[in-house]
């Protein structure tokens, strides 16, 4: 007597190729400050290599250059780092969690640390198409007193007070204008650590294609380039997860088109410090600060 077929696999036709049972599966990873330099192209290097280690039985696709089934949600910037970064991959045939956990926690590299694996709807939407926003933690490593808490609100502000601020990227050799303001939903200072001599900034902004807010794109627009920090994703949020849903209802959804602009359009506010800068230094006759302190030992 045949065994009867999987609950989510169609029968077979008689002398159709029948496909090895599959096994979906989402990790959530941590992405450390050892390899937060890694480019994308290398972490996906690295984990092909993990899975390897691990002696998993990775499913690859088809094609001249077989790749296996391996699905980010969205990529990491160079230089920012991930408390709870997911990846799905696809196994043929499946393992059973607590072996595959084993398995993994044994084989990955320093810097990257195992938070979760749970298993899937092999139907389920891909990652990438699923995003809808994310949390970063921006970290200011400074002194007490190199930078003032009362400096800091002010220009987050004034970040929050201006209705455009206009940001440039580059895509495929070509230039563009986008105003980042409406992709940020939430900027707070969240305080000062005078154990870890940093400064906690809590962001939150959409991340949906063609219209992604960026981290290190704020933190240049206030003018915080030159002071050391730490980019950290703290969480990305899925159109899948009810959860996820709740939190971002409140949010208007900004399309691409809201927030397209023309190259050259408006003044981010580093712009308008600097105009602000040149302003002063005019009304001092054209000479700087440390300039016009020489004056005393003349």
């Amino acid at each position: 007597m045949n065994p009867d077929p999987l609950p989510d696999q169609p029968e077979a036709e008689p002398g159709a190729a029948v496909e090895p049972p599959r096994q979906r599966v989402r990790i959530h990873y941590t992405k450390g400050e050892i390899i937060k330099f890694l480019s994308h192209h290398d972490e996906f290097r690295l984990w092909e290599r993990t899975l390897r280690r691990a002696d998993l039985p990775l499913l690859y696709k088809n094609g001249f250059n077989p790749q296996p089934h391996i699905q980010f949600a969205s990529p990491l910037g160079v230089g920012i780092t991930g408390a709870r970064e997911p990846v799905d991959i696809t196994l043929s045939p499946p393992l059973p969690l607590d072996e595959l956990t084993a398995r993994m926690r044994a084989s990955l590299p320093p810097g990257v640390t195992l938070v979760t694996i749970a298993e899937i709807d092999l139907r389920a939407a891909a990652l990438q198409s699923s995003l809808i926003g994310a949390d970063y933690t921006i970290l200011l490593y400074a002194e007490a007193g190199e930078i003032a808490d009362g400096d800091l609100q002010r220009r987050i502000g004034d970040f929050l007070a201006e209705g455009e601020i206009w940001r440039e990227r580059e895509r495929k050799g070509e230039t563009y204008t986008y105003n980042l303001r409406p992709l940020v939903f939430e900027l707070r200072y969240e305080g000062y650590d005078a154990v870890a001599e940093e400064h906690r900034i809590f962001l939150r902004v959409q991340q949906r294609a063609g219209a992604t807010g960026r981290p290190d794109e704020v933190v240049d627009a206030m003018d915080l380039d030159d002071f050391a920090r730490t980019l950290r994703r703290d969480r990305l949020y899925l159109a899948d997860a009810a959860d996820d849903v709740a939190v971002f209802a409140p949010y208007p959804l900004i399309e691409q088109a809201a927030i397209a602009g023309k190259r050259g359009q408006g003044r981010s506010l580093q712009q308008r410090r600097q105009d602000e800068a040149r302003h002063i230094l005019t009304r001092a006759g054209g000479r700087s600060i440390n300039e016009r302190a020489g004056d005393e030992f003349a």
